[in-house]
C-alpha cells in the first residue's frame, strides 16, 4: 500500500475527536476502573522506580495555534505529549542509527524481526482499588543519558492525565516516541486497546495522517476500520509485546479464501491488492504458523499475520466497507468522478493522433478512481506500455532502414532535393525518430524507477489530474509514440507512389493503383470485423473532432480581431 504526505489543509472528517473515540472504547470493553479516589496512580505503584512527576494543568494546550493538534503539557511546560499514529511511529525507525549500549534497570529491549531495536518497560499501579499493569513502548534510544527518565516522566504525565477519564479502559498499551527535545520536551503517544484492536487519544487527533486517502469519511463506523488498520501496523511493529490469539490465525483464513475466490470470479476484485498467486501463497504460509497454547508464539509469525490483516482491513477502508455506496470493484467510482467532458485541445488533436488518446484516456481513468491507484492495474498498465513502446520502437526503426535505403535510390536523390518524394520521405524519418525517442524515454521512466513508480504513482498521477477533463494530457503524451509511428508510414507510403508515379507507364501505374486499392479494401475489412463497435466508436469521434477542429478554425480570425482590438481600445 502506497505512503503519501500529509496534505496541509485539514478536512473537518480528518479529526477523530474524543467523543469518538470513547464510542470506539465503549464497545464490549473490560470492567471499568474505579477512579474515586484523587491519588496520583502512578504513585502508589508496587514497582515503580519512576522520577517525580509534574501534575498536568487543567485544560489543553494548542501547538502554533491549531486547535488539531491539542496537547498535554505538564505544570510547568517542560513536557508536552502530543498525538501520534502508528503509520509516524514506523516512519521514525528508519531514520535510527544510534548503536545499542546499557539498558536502564526495568527495561526490556527486543530485536525485531527486521533488525530495529525498541524497548518495553513493564509495572502495576493502583487506579482507585483494582491493581493495573501499564507497558510502555518505545523505540527512542533509552541508553543515552536521561532519555529513559524521560520517557518515564512522558508516561506519568500520560498515565495521571488518563487518571481524569471515568472509562479509561484496563488492558492498554502506551507508545511513546520524542518528537523535539530541546528547551521543551515534545514527546508523540498513543494508547492500544488489544481488545478492541485500535488505537485511541486523550484529546482529538489530526487524523489527516491516516484518513487522508479517503475523501468524506463521516462515519465513526468507517473510522473504526482503518484504527483497526494501524492497531495491526502496531503489531507488526512491536511484535513480542501482544499476545495473539490463535482465532486471528482463522480469521485471516477466512478473509483470504474469500479474496482467492473473488478475485477468480471477477477481474475487478477490489478486495485487495494482491494477486492471485500471491494470495494462494499467502494462504499456503499461514497453515505453517506455529501455535503454542491457543497463542501465535513466534514474533516473525506476529510480524506475518499483522501485515496482512493491516492491507486487507486497509482495503476495507479505502472501498468504504460497510458503507451505503461502498466500493464492489476496484473502477467503480464511489464519488462520481467520471470525466466525460473533453478539452478543446484533446478535440483538435485527437484526429491528428488517430484517436488514440481515448484509448488510454479510457485505461488511464479504469486504474485511477477516487483519487486511488490499485498496483495491481498500474503495473499491468505500466508493463502494457512498455511492450507497446518496444513494438513501436522496432516498427520505427524498421521504417527508418526502408526509408534510408529508398533515399539511397539515385532517382529519388538526385542531389536537388525538391521532388515531393524526397520531402515525404525526409517527413517519415523524422517522424520515425520523434516514435523511438519517445517510445524509449516512456520505457526508461519504469525502467529507471522500478517498484517506486508503482509505489508513487499515485503522487505522479495526482499532478497530471485535471478537475475537469482527467488524464488526457498523460494519455497524449502516451499516444504520440503511436502517432507518429503512424505518420511516418503515412508519408512514406505518399513517397512511393509519388516515385512510382513519376515516368511511369499506364499500365504500371494502373497496376500499383489496384494493387493498393485491393490492400487498402482488406485492411479498411479486417479493422470493421476485428473492431466492431470499437471502430465505429472511433469513427464517431473522429467525426466529432474534425467538427471541433473545424468550428476552432471558424472562431480563430474573430478571436484574433478581439485580441487585436482590446489593446487598442484601452489606449
Amino acid at each position: 500500500m502506497p505512503c503519501l504526505s500529509v496534505t496541509e489543509h485539514v478536512e473537518p472528517q480528518d479529526v477523530m475527536t474524543s467523543a469518538e473515540t470513547r464510542s470506539i472504547l465503549t464497545q464490549a470493553l473490560p470492567p471499568l476502573l474505579d477512579t474515586t479516589s484523587r491519588r496520583d496512580p502512578l504513585a502508589t505503584s508496587t514497582s515503580s522506580r519512576l522520577p517525580t512527576f509534574h501534575q498536568p494543568r487543567s485544560g489543553h494546550v494548542l501547538v502554533n495555534g491549531s486547535g488539531a493538534h491539542n496537547v498535554i503539557t505538564s505544570s510547568n511546560r517542560y513536557l508536552r505529549l502530543s498525538p501520534m499514529s502508528a503509520e509516524e511511529v514506523q516512519a521514525m525507525r528508519y531514520d535510527k542509527k544510534d548503536l545499542m549500549g546499557p539498558v536502564s534497570p526495568g527495561w526490556q529491549v527486543y530485536v525485531h524481526p527486521e533488525g530495529c531495536l525498541y524497548y518495553c518497560y513493564v509495572s502495576e499501579i493502583v487506579f482507585g482499588e483494582y491493581p493495573k499493569k501499564i507497558r510502555i513502548v518505545t523505540q527512542v534510544d533509552i541508553t543515552r543519558d536521561g532519555i529513559s527518565e524521560i520517557i518515564e516522566n512522558l508516561a506519568k504525565l500520560a498515565y495521571s492525565h488518563a487518571y481524569h477519564y471515568p472509562h479509561f479502559p484496563v488492558d492498554v498499551d502506551l507508545v511513546l516516541e520524542l518528537m523535539d527535545v530541546g528547551e521543551t520536551i515534545i514527546g508523540g503517544y498513543y494508547f492500544v486497546h488489544r481488545e478492541n484492536r485500535c488505537l485511541f487519544w486523550l484529546q482529538d487527533f489530526d487524523a489527516t495522517v491516516i484518513l487522508r486517502e479517503c475523501n468524506g469519511v463521516t462515519e465513526l463506523s468507517h473510522k473504526q476500520i482503518e484504527l483497526e488498520a494501524q492497531y495491526w501496523k502496531h503489531v507488526g511493529l512491536f511484535p513480542h509485546v501482544i499476545a495473539l490469539h490463535c482465532e486471528v490465525r482463522r480469521q485471516l483464513q477466512q478473509i483470504i479464501r474469500f479474496a482467492i475466490s473473488d478475485c477468480m470470479t471477477s477481474e475487478v476484485s477490489a478486495v485487495c491488492a494482491f494477486s492471485l498467486d500471491v494470495l494462494k501463497n499467502t494462504l499456503d504460509l499461514i497453515k505453517d504458523v506455529d501455535v503454542e497454547s491457543d497463542c501465535i508464539q513466534s514474533a516473525h509469525d506476529k510480524c506475518f499475520i499483522a501485515r496482512m490483516m493491516n492491507h486487507f482491513r486497509h482495503c476495507q477502508y479505502l472501498n468504504y466497507h460497510g458503507q451505503q455506496g461502498a466500493r464492489l470493484s476496484r473502477d467503480q467510482t464511489v464519488h462520481g468522478d467520471t470525466y466525460d467532458e473533453r478539452s478543446m485541445m484533446m478535440k483538435c488533436l485527437a484526429p491528428l493522433l488517430f484517436n488514440a488518446p481515448y484509448e488510454y484516456t479510457y485505461s488511464l481513468h479504469k486504474l485511477y478512481v477516487d483519487t486511488l491507484v490499485n498496483p495491481l492495474d498500474w503495473r499491468t498498465f505500466v508493463q502494457k506500455l512498455n511492450a507497446e513502446m518496444q513494438d513501436f520502437n522496432l516498427l520505427a526503426t524498421v521504417l527508418l532502414n526502408v526509408n534510408v535505403g529508398f533515399l539511397a535510390i539515385q532517382s529519388v536523390d538526385n542531389g536537388g532535393g525538391h521532388s515531393l518524394s524526397q520531402v515525404a520521405s525526409y517527413v517519415s524519418v523524422i517522424s520515425s525518430f520523434g516514435s523511438m525517442l519517445l517510445g524509449v524515454s516512456l520505457a526508461r521512466q519504469s525502467y529507471t524507477q522500478g517498484p517506486d513508480m508503482v509505489d508513487n504513482a499515485q503522487a505522479h498521477l495526482q499532478d497530471l489530474m485535471h478537475p475537469k477533463h482527467g488524464l488526457e494530457t498523460l494519455a497524449i503524451v502516451c499516444s504520440l509514440p503511436y502517432a507518429l509511428l503512424m505518420w511516418g508510414m503515412i508519408f512514406f507510403v505518399l513517397a512511393f507512389f509519388t516515385e512510382c508515379s513519376h515516368n511511369s507507364s499506364t499500365a504500371t501505374l494502373v497496376s500499383v493503383i489496384v494493387a493498393a486499392l485491393i490492400v487498402m479494401g482488406l485492411v479498411v475489412w479486417s479493422c470493421h470485423t476485428l473492431g466492431g463497435s470499437n471502430l465505429s466508436a472511433e469513427c464517431k469521434h473522429l467525426f466529432r473532432s474534425v467538427l471541433a477542429a473545424a468550428k476552432w478554425i471558424e472562431d480563430l480570425p474573430r478571436w484574433i480581431l478581439a485580441a487585436m482590438r482590446s489593446p487598442s481600445a484601452q489606449a
